[in-house]
């Protein structure tokens, strides 16, 4: 007897599904691909728990009658391709046959259609892949399938599911995707009851600006530029749309299909030059406009990636575009960038003996006064003990303190050798004149990025950027496990305005940023009032220091397990001075001191090494010394 079988179409189905359903969103995509196939003018997806529970898509496309409605479930039906040579002539989005087929096996699904011109509408229901009935229904233009419980019968499926918020955030990208590519089509999307979006039909600036924010009116670059049979349009971010570290906004159509292709990506990244670091990734929202034949979309199971018949001179079109039409940019300055400790804090340099206090720190010392803890989900103000200032001597006065955001108790039992020295020193000092004062080791700062100082053995180089990093997190988490950070109120909240999927980033989050010192209020849809911020951050930056935040916890939170380390690494990595901030010798000794108190100075919070050591054997060997 045979070791080889032919597999039954039951599991055949099931193995189908693992390629075209990955999870809600991909199938999601799936029936709206179809929706818009159809015709329709207006496409409706309600789902509830994060598509978990219920998928359902209803459309006013073209329908389907009886006999179509049987066979659209069936696999590799359809409509869209009848020969070989249509395959090098796809002009629409789905054609393989094979998604509803995928879905109906692994799931509950209830399809309700009525053929255009028909005054008789049909209900069919399949349970995991068998047909159950289908039935006369009463006429309702067009389509709407329902998919309940995926994955019930495949567990082993469905348990590598993600959090209800963050398959819903998946749903999002792929909404906001085909509503970008199709601008003229009415979408809504409705979660739990609740609607998400209701977009109108409207141009792709207005819809750019409804999915996103009313930052994006006046930051945005027209496109339109053709070369023989190719054309590329849509919309560029200027500078002040730049994202760091964020890869979520920039989209790529392919004759209205999204597509993920890094070298085409490369392409119009390049096109900004020099204008973008690395790290850096501006916003884009593009179509490109080729002959059919020249792209293949048959090569990927969810045809998110295709093949390019003339690869490296589309390359250079988009690029030569994309260079043109930013060139302006380079005599305007944007209105962002790395921000200085100045910029971040509103605590000043510790004054000399005998000059006044400025208005400046005065104003920043009653704003710490007033600091206070309030929620976003309640109006109840939240008694909190005031955030301390830090002990001096008159020796301790001479240096400046760069705040850290949080009152830190140091434990010199922790500390390094060098700590220890120099506590001792203070404490043998105490009663010494401020100005008579002279530190035992001198610290220099190198290109403002790198501290360097001696040490007995040699030399210590410290990057400046994920020492205060380091500082920071481990304050962070130690304010959260107390149960809350010092504040600061704003005298006037600041209005943040968030995009669908940041503000549920944000929702997530909220309540250990609160821990941090950070207090906001719902304000309207996808939109915050930022109250409170931790006590020292400067006023000011709050709508720029929480997008910051969530975008770093977008790109680092599923590879890390516990989420306030999470929040904390984020908020420190955002909230730390940068590679390129100058800083006076107080401030780098006062960082080295702080650097050294905490429990893992050599790491910063994602692994990057913060101190590197030579030793004098090393320095020795390099210049050829032998004693």
């Amino acid at each position: 007897m045979s070791d080889i079988k032919i597999l039954s179409d039951k599991l055949t189905n099931k193995i189908a599904a693992g390629e075209v359903v990955q999870r809600p969103a991909s199938l999601v995509k799936e029936l709206v691909e179809n929706s818009l196939d159809a015709g329709a003018s207006e496409i409706i997806v309600r789902i509830k728990n994060g598509g978990k529970t219920l998928c359902e898509v209803t459309d006013d496309g073209q329908g389907m009658d009886k006999d179509d409605l049987l066979l659209a479930f069936e696999r590799y039906a359809t409509s869209k391709i009848s020969t070989v040579q249509d395959l090098s002539n796809i002009r629409s989005l789905g054609f393989r046959g094979e998604a509803l087929a995928s879905i109906a096996a692994v799931a509950k699904v209830d399809a309700l259609s009525t053929k255009e011109g028909s005054d008789t509408g049909h209900i069919l229901r399949i349970r995991g892949g068998k047909f159950l009935d289908v039935k006369p229904a009463p006429p309702k233009p067009g389509s709407q399938i329902s998919v309940r419980n995926l994955f019930y019968n495949v567990p082993a499926r469905r348990k590598f599911l993600k959090s209800k918020n963050v398959e819903f955030r998946h749903i999002v990208k792929i909404m906001r995707k085909f509503s970008l590519i199709h601008p003229n089509i009415r979408f809504k999307l409705v979660h739990n009851g609740r609607e998400v979006f209701n977009l109108k039909s409207e141009n792709l600036k207005n819809r750019i600006v409804h999915l996103f924010s009313s930052e994006y009116k006046d930051n945005l670059i027209r496109i339109d530029s053709a070369r023989g049979s190719w054309e590329l349009s849509g919309y560029l971010g200027n500078l002040n749309l730049v994202r760091a570290r964020r890869k979520g906004q920039q989209f790529l159509y392919v004759n209205g299909r999204s597509i993920t292709d890094k070298y085409m990506s490369h392409a119009i990244l390049s096109g900004y030059s020099s204008l973008v670091s690395r790290g850096e990734f501006p916003f884009y929202c593009l179509q490109l406009r080729i002959p059919p034949e020249e792209v293949d979309v048959n090569v990927h199971p969810s045809k998110m990636e295709v093949k390019f018949t003339y690869r490296k001179k589309l390359y250079r079109f988009i690029k030569d575009t994309i260079k043109r039409s930013v060139s302006s940019l380079k005599e305007d300055l944007p209105d962002f960038g790395s921000l200085s400790p100045q910029e971040y804090y509103s605590e000043p340099k510790v004054k000399k003996p005998g000059q006044q206090q400025a208005p400046q720190q005065e104003k920043g010392e009653q704003n710490q006064k007033q600091a206070t803890n309030q929620p976003m989900q309640s109006d109840k103000k939240i008694d909190h003990q005031q955030p301390q200032k830090p002990l001096q001597t008159k020796k301790d006065s001479k240096q400046t303190n760069i705040p850290m955001h949080f009152t830190h108790k140091v434990d010199s039992q922790k500390w390094t050798e060098r700590a220890e020295r120099f506590s001792k020193k203070r404490e043998q000092d105490q009663q010494t004149d401020q100005e008579s004062y002279q530190p035992d080791v001198k610290v220099f700062q190198v290109h403002k990025k790198y501290i360097i100082s001696q040490i007995e053995s040699g030399i210590v180089i410290i990057d400046q950027h994920v020492a205060h990093e380091r500082i920071l997190f481990e304050e962070a988490l130690k304010s959260m496990k107390k149960g809350g950070g010092s504040a600061q109120q704003l005298l006037f909240p600041q209005v943040v305005e968030l995009s669908v999927d940041d503000y549920s980033v944000l929702l997530d989050i909220l309540p250990y940023l609160e821990k941090m010192g950070f207090r906001a209020k719902k304000f309207g849809k996808n939109t915050v009032a930022v109250e409170a911020v931790p006590a020292g951050m400067r006023i000011g930056d709050e709508g720029k220091a929480m997008k910051k935040i969530i975008d770093h916890y977008r790109e680092y939170g599923t590879k890390e397990t516990d989420i306030q380390e999470k929040v904390a690494a984020a908020y420190a990595c955002k909230a730390a001075i940068k590679a390129g901030d100058p800083l006076e010798e107080e401030e780098m000794r006062n960082l080295v001191d702080r650097l050294f108190a905490t429990e893992n100075p050599l790491y910063c919070p994602h692994g990057r090494p913060v101190v590197v050591n030579l030793t004098l054997k090393e320095l020795d060997k390099r210049f050829e010394r032998t004693g």
